[in-house]
């Protein structure tokens, strides 16, 4: 079965495996990405870390290759290679020259179909993610925002850590991993992302030989639909200690690809994600309160927040919070002039246009958006919807975002203080 726009085409094959092409003949490199609907919001408790442990595993060796001859390989054709996993997928990608496409799909199918998860590497590699757990966790903003995720979804899916944790970890086996790669890594779970100097005819070639003809037989993703998350309002906190308070919070937001989401995502331009953003010119230049100060929408299925974090001194961690309420309920009083939504509607869609002349970031958003959506990403129809959101929009998004009833918050500081409950009440 195959979808097309403007720009770019999805294929259906017979097993269920979804292929995006995004041909773009003025460059001469192709990104080329393996998508997997496994990540840790479809794990168990038991299982917490395993889709990024799979991750990692995935490079230490296959049944033809070492792990040196896998990074060996790409790197003997001037390409890179690397993976990320998230709270809904993983992925696995390749950059190179366009006269190497094929090749990098040879490496990432090898991994994908032939991973061999030796015994020896998995004892090495579980000390790996293991420091990287521990790195994480003496990261002040990273574990502000681990424990404001895990305050914010608490009690559903999406709470859960992507690292996992220790417990989690040292259980793991090589049949745990295998067990759980047989069950997500299947045709009707996988995307593959094809984006550069190529035509949908070579793109279909490439993903027939390397992934399609290698399925033994169709089969679907047992991954579920996530529901809405409760979103109670929590406090999470943890003493450390260091020279600043790390603070953020999370109110109720968008879900991914729902008509709200691009409304949000003006909201931020204006609010939060810009220099010359409200809250940037409030709390740090004209207070002069924090190096850094941000206010982003994140969305998933059925499911989205919207983040306000920074970090200052202890004792100006009440200042920087009332501060930060004083801008929203200004915005809420007020809204947005026409002259802001006019910038941030060139900012965002700047963004999208600039984004199409990367092959990497086109083979990410397009992956990423076959995964969450099965549907294939369309920049022109993102664009029309950017431009089409009013003042008034921007307004009726901002007054179902900031609930302070249903706001969670975190801090990292010498001393925490409930900054939930400072500002609800500021």
């Amino acid at each position: 079965m195959w979808y097309n726009n403007a720009m770019n085409e999805m294929i259906v094959f017979d097993s269920g495996l979804r292929l995006i092409v995004s041909p773009n003949p003025a460059v001469r490199s192709v990104a080329a990405g393996v998508f997997v609907g496994a990540g840790s919001a479809y794990e168990t408790p038991e299982q917490s870390g395993i889709s990024h442990f799979i991750e990692h595993m995935m490079f230490k060796g296959t049944a033809n290759r070492s792990a040196f001859d896998i990074v060996n390989e790409i790197d003997s054709l001037g390409a890179q290679i690397n993976a990320y996993t998230t709270k809904s997928s993983t992925c696995y990608y390749t950059l190179s020259r366009d006269v190497h496409a094929a090749e990098c799909l040879d490496v990432l199918s090898d991994m994908y179909f032939n991973a061999s998860f030796d015994g020896g590497e998995l004892k090495k590699e579980r000390k790996v993610v293991l420091e990287e757990l521990n790195e994480s966790e003496d990261t002040p903003d990273d574990l502000c925002m681990e424990k404001l995720s895990a305050a914010f979804f608490k009690g559903h899916p999406l709470e859960k850590p992507i690292l996992g944790t220790r417990k989690s970890l040292h259980a793991m086996n090589a049949d745990d991993l295998h067990a759980y790669k047989d069950k997500f890594y299947v045709p009707g779970g996988t995307v593959i992302s094809l984006a550069g100097n190529l035509t949908v005819s070579e793109g279909v070639r490439l993903a027939e030989r390397y992934f399609e003809d290698k399925f033994s037989e169709a089969k679907e993703s047992p991954r579920r639909t996530l529901a809405a998350a409760p979103m109670k309002g929590m406090f999470a906190h943890a003493k450390k200690e260091i020279e600043q308070a790390h603070i953020a919070f999370a109110f109720p937001s968008a879900a991914y690809d729902t008509p709200d989401a691009v409304a949000a995502r003006l909201l931020a331009a204006v609010f939060g994600t810009e220099m010359s953003s409200r809250l940037f010119q409030s709390v740090r230049e004209r207070l002069g309160l924090c190096y850094s100060i941000v206010g982003y929408p994140t969305a998933y299925e059925n499911n989205g927040a919207f983040i306000i974090y920074t970090s200052t001194s202890p004792e100006n961690v009440e200042l920087a919070v009332t501060a930060i309420r004083k801008e929203i309920d200004l915005l809420l009083k007020e809204g947005i002039t026409a002259e802001e939504l006019r910038k941030g509607k060139e900012q965002i869609v700047t963004g999208m246009v600039l984004g199409q002349e990367s092959t990497s970031a086109v083979m990410r958003g397009m992956g990423r958006h076959a995964v969450a959506t099965g549907k294939l990403y369309d920049i022109d129809e993102q664009i029309a919807k950017a431009e089409a959101v009013t003042c008034s929009d921007v307004a009726e998004v901002a007054a179902k975002i900031f609930d302070f009833g249903r706001v969670s918050a975190s801090c990292v500081s010498p001393s925490p203080v409930d900054v939930r409950k400072m500002i609800r009440e500021a």
